[in-house]
């Protein structure tokens, strides 16, 4: 076997980079929700539970997966334009580098998976 990555494993890394991005968000707009006047706030907030609960749930998953295969995070950093993270797999560094419009896109992505909604309905009435 090569030293590259599996697709696996590269997924691992993204959802140990997007998963606290998420959660991060989440609780900004709680916070931003808990000042607002927004008639809608219990609906609101059961929803912010609900897609908390499942980005926990993943990140469980993947750290746990990571463990298991030997993937190992040394290097964690935001910079202005997006996200690195450094990393050994099966004794080999490897650089995964997210821009920040490429994880803004993946959290909505993942934000409207974990409701059920499909992001393709986005801006469209009902």
């Amino acid at each position: 076997m090569g030293i590259g990555l599996k697709l696996n494993e590269t997924k691992l890394v993204k959802d140990y980079i997007l998963l606290p991005l998420l959660l991060d968000v989440l609780e900004k707009d709680r916070s931003l929700l808990s000042r607002s006047d927004l008639k809608t706030v219990d609906l609101t907030n059961v929803m912010i539970d609900r897609l908390q609960k499942a980005a926990l749930t993943d990140l469980t998953k993947a750290r746990i997966k990571m463990r298991e295969t030997g993937l190992k995070v040394y290097e964690n950093k935001k910079t202005s334009i997006g996200v690195e993270v450094e990393f050994v797999c099966r004794g080999y560094r490897h650089k995964i580098s997210m821009l920040w419009g490429l994880i803004e896109a993946e959290i909505e992505q993942r934000s409207y998976n974990y409701l059920g909604f499909n992001i393709e309905d986005k801006g469209w009435p009902v």
